[in-house]
């Protein structure tokens, strides 16, 4: 039951009260942020870029954040992070921005040299300064005790520390120090989804085929699959003249391949059980069939020059500039060539394989791949209901032993230089309760990762891990336990990354995104390929300008 509120004059009287002045930049001048106000009955704007089914969820854990501490939250979508960004963007002039939105680090970076983005570092420090408890209001929650509770302290070092390297990699002082200018709220990083079904059939156990865990033996393993999938006449195929197409058909949950789906179906109902289709080559044109794919192609590059051992893109300090590193020593090189090898072999495709715009969950579940490499946060669109094999989640393979990098991605939280204390002092509140007091509860309604320790051991997540119900949640939970079980654990040898934010880095990215489609499809070279996007990112190259 939602509780009752103030009215609008107790409202207004009690801001007053809480300190109504303005403040102009008080956290990059210097000035100390008073966190001790009261902020209930405080309204603030909190502006997200997220479809409706994050939103959903958003809107539920807000509610929540509502009836804790009585500040209501007026929450907008902008229809997108470049719908996001640009509107931020376009309010920094009428100072019409909102007190809190989520951001990446590239438009962080725009609004720090807008002026409108508070640095943090107060805001945790003076966290301490806020009474435990503070005397009852009518229309306000109240304890056992009879008094208000506030939320319970902020802990930064809870913070995985993965996430905290790119809010940290925005701002410095005049000593190199970096200011801290965001906050983690929801994160994700990518993972090898696959049809577990193939690799649990006995017959494929016995061809020595595995998932593989670096790209070396994603090469060989891939050649196992198509020859094992070609000696059984499972894939489409040319006949003696090389003219007519020979169809594919279907290997099944029993080990066996069949013709069509009645043939299954009719074994199945003599052996009194059911099967499904493992693979069902029956609608595959010859060579549609890619034992891997890849989704997101600026990652596959960015991860790839950092897996064989180069640097992306670097920030000056001072500036604040950003350029690219990627065309430096021969790391690049060498990982654009390996991957090329691996896709002309057929071992693996991209979106653009089969006509996709940007991802390759659809040929995965129409059997045009066994393993596809995506988003953490996107796992459940490789599952629906025409899949009946068995989806499964492991790590994305990495180069080399030292080099086991993945990328982490998702929105940090910002607070802006609008309002008055009482509504800084409700922004900051806002934002440590998402990202770490109801992070885990965040987590478990999105299939995000946990920011922060006590998101992690929350019990709202580890029920979500432990005990997942729906398709989704399982198929989520299976990627959340790829983090806390691989990526994340005390002693890991992965690490997730995140390259710098600044001015241009998005641009830089997207620019980036086409490289391997060019070199595996247009068949461009790889050299020539290089140097023409470098060439097209001049203005970022250091030295140039």
């Amino acid at each position: 039951m939602k509780k009752a509120y103030l009215s609008l004059v107790s409202v207004m009287l009690l801001a007053g009260a809480a300190g109504a002045s303005l403040s102009s930049c008080g956290n990059k001048t210097g000035a100390a942020i008073d966190l001790t106000v009261d902020t209930r009955g405080q309204e603030i704007q909190f502006w997200t870029g997220f479809g409706t089914t994050i939103t959903s969820a958003l809107e539920t854990v807000l509610e929540e954040f509502t009836e804790e501490t009585g500040i209501k939250v007026t929450h907008t979508g902008q229809g997108g992070y470049d719908n996001l960004q640009a509107a931020i963007n376009g309010s920094a002039s009428s100072i019409t921005y909102p007190n809190v939105a989520v951001g990446y680090p590239d438009h962080f970076a725009g609004y720090i040299d807008s002026d409108i983005q508070e640095r943090l570092d107060d805001f945790i420090a003076q966290d301490k300064n806020i009474p435990e408890t503070r005397e009852a209001l009518e229309g306000y929650p109240v304890g056992n005790d009879g008094k208000f509770h506030e939320l319970p302290a902020f802990n930064i070092d809870d913070f995985d520390p993965a996430y905290m390297v790119e809010n940290r990699s925005l701002e410095y002082d005049e000593s190199g120090n970096p200011y801290t200018m965001g906050i983690p709220f929801n994160k994700s990083t990518e993972v090898m989804v696959y049809n577990r079904s193939f690799f649990e059939l006995e017959g494929v156990k016995a061809a020595g085929i595995a998932l593989p865990t670096t790209w070396a033996e994603a090469s060989t393993q891939s050649q196992k699959i198509l020859s094992y999938l070609n000696t059984n006449k499972v894939l489409p195929s040319k006949d003696a003249t090389g003219k007519k197409t020979v169809a594919g058909q279907i290997l099944a949950s029993d080990g066996k391949v069949y013709a069509s789906a009645s043939a299954m179906e009719a074994a199945a109902k003599e052996a009194k059980t059911t099967y499904f289709p493992v693979l069902d080559a029956t609608k595959l044109t010859v060579g549609e069939f890619r034992p891997m794919s890849y989704d997101s192609q600026a990652n596959f590059f960015i991860t790839g020059v950092r897996q064989w051992g180069g640097t992306y893109s670097h920030v000056d300090k001072t500036t604040r500039r950003g350029y690219i590193d990627f065309q430096k020593g021969t790391a690049t090189r060498e990982f654009l060539t390996a991957v090329n090898d691996l896709y002309q072999e057929g071992g693996i495709g991209i979106p653009q394989t089969w006509g996709e715009a940007a991802y390759c969950s659809t040929p995965f579940k129409n059997y045009k791949s066994l393993m596809n490499i995506g988003s953490s946060a996107g796992v459940t669109n490789s599952i629906g209901s025409t899949v009946k094999f068995t989806v499964d989640c492991a790590p994305i393979p990495y180069h080399r032993e030292d080099k086991k990098y993945v990328i982490s991605q998702g929105t940090n939280l910002a607070i802006f230089d609008i309002g008055t204390t009482a509504q800084k002092a409700a922004s900051w509140k806002l934002v440590k309760y998402l990202s770490q007091i109801k992070n885990g509860l965040f987590a478990a309604l999105t299939g995000y990762y946990p920011t922060c320790g006590t998101a992690l051991n929350s019990e709202d997540y580890q029920d979500f891990i432990n005990h997942p119900v729906s398709d989704n949640d399982k198929i989520n939970a299976a990627a959340a336990k790829v983090n806390t079980d691989i990526y994340s654990t005390a002693d890991t040898t992965w690490e997730k990354f995140v390259d710098p934010g600044f001015n241009g880095s998005s641009a830089i990215r997207t620019d980036i995104g086409t490289i391997t489609a060019e070199i595996f499809i247009d068949n461009a070279g790889v050299a020539s390929t290089i140097e023409k996007h470098v060439n097209s990112l001049s203005s970022y190259v250091e030295g140039n300008n």
